[in-house]
């Protein structure tokens, strides 16, 4: 089978570790939305010492692609359009939102930033974790990031096999999979501590990455350190898989949370179509992209759920020109939610 391109989701989640902790439970597969809430981060980092304090005290688990809450932003759209699921107490745990338009500049960051990621990457092996600095001509620009390169798997026997070794999420292989899709490829990923924004270890991480940087030769914009964290500071919090026929794609994300203190808000455009289901006894949405409408980072087809017993945030999508159906999608969520009684 040809190397798939990474799906729009699957690159989201890849790059979640650079957001601040504040609106990780915001979740979306617009990679242009995380731009914004980093452009929001730099606003905030600016404002003193009291906003620096919310930055960043861990990086995430790249199962929820960022943004700043939209409390306002669905209140020009039929109310039929936006979901909210609520748990056994009445509280509302997951609702859906419409994303905010991006601008020329913020994708031609989101391309720029991209492409320094996958440089980063690149010097990684497996398993491994740095951080980065993009010297790109603003000297009071002191944005680290940080990157982590996964050990990518091609069965579904050894992406379990990592699960239980790591302690990330677990879940039955789908039998019901659409006719000539086959599992393609698989992961885990973990949280990493990391040093508080303004904590002296973060800021002298950051002088190293800078110093590193003005000595490097003319042109080389891009400069790496590599991380050694403790195992105890690891948590693996998500597991990836991907199951492909030709180039067409269907992706499993499953995410561990606290049921007692999140919530979720997950992102679609206003003429994409919302719907509440019930999978196996468990209240579910599903997500269908609008006609005509400017596609999210996501694929044609989303659904998802969250599984509290467990405290396993699920999400089904497959790619924007996908020939799968919403029945597809509901079948593989059959297989995944234990019969509720």
């Amino acid at each position: 089978m040809p190397k798939l391109p990474f799906s729009s989701e699957e690159q989201s989640l890849r790059n979640m570790d650079r957001l601040p902790q504040n609106v990780l439970n915001v979740q979306t597969f617009d990679v242009t939305d995380r731009v914004m809430a980093r452009i929001r981060q730099s606003s905030q980092e600016s404002s003193g010492p009291t906003a620096a304090r919310r930055l960043r005290p861990r990086i995430a688990a790249p199962a929820l692609v960022a943004i700043a809450v939209l409390g306002t932003a669905v209140s020009g759209y039929a109310a039929s359009q936006y979901l909210e699921l609520r748990n056994n107490k009445g509280d509302v745990v997951l609702n859906t939102a419409v994303t905010s338009p991006s601008t020329d500049d913020v994708k031609q960051r989101v391309r720029a930033e991209e492409a320094y990621r996958e440089e980063a990457k690149s010097r990684l092996q497996p398993g491994e974790y740095a951080a980065y600095y993009v010297k790109d001509g603003d000297a009071s620009s002191r944005q680290i990031d940080f990157v982590y390169k996964e050990n990518e798997v091609s069965s579904f026997d050894r992406l379990q096999e990592e699960a239980k070794r790591t302690g990330a999420p677990l879940f039955h292989a789908p039998v019901h999979l659409p006719d000539g899709y086959r599992f393609d490829l698989g992961y885990v990923y973990p949280v990493f501590a990391i040093p508080a924004a303004n904590s002296a270890e973060y800021q002298a991480l950051t002088d190293e990455l800078i110093r590193k940087a003005e000595a490097a030769p003319e042109g080389d914009k891009l400069v790496t350190h590599k991380l050694n964290p403790n195992p105890s500071d690891l948590e693996f919090k998500l597991t990836f898989a991907r199951y492909a026929k030709g180039t067409d794609y269907v992706t499993i994300t499953a995410s561990k949370y606290d049921p007692k203190s999140s919530s979720f808000t997950v992102m679609q455009n206003g003429q994409d179509k919302a719907e509440q289901l019930t999978v196996n006894g468990v209240e579910a949405y599903y997500i269908q992209a609008g006609e005509g409408s400017q596609p999210l980072e996501a694929g044609k087809n989303r659904l998802g759920w969250l599984d509290e017993q467990r405290g396993l945030n699920f999400t089904l999508s497959d790619n924007q020109d996908s020939p799968l159906s919403k029945e597809d999608l509901i079948r593989i969520a059959e297989d995944l939610i234990a019969p509720q009684r």
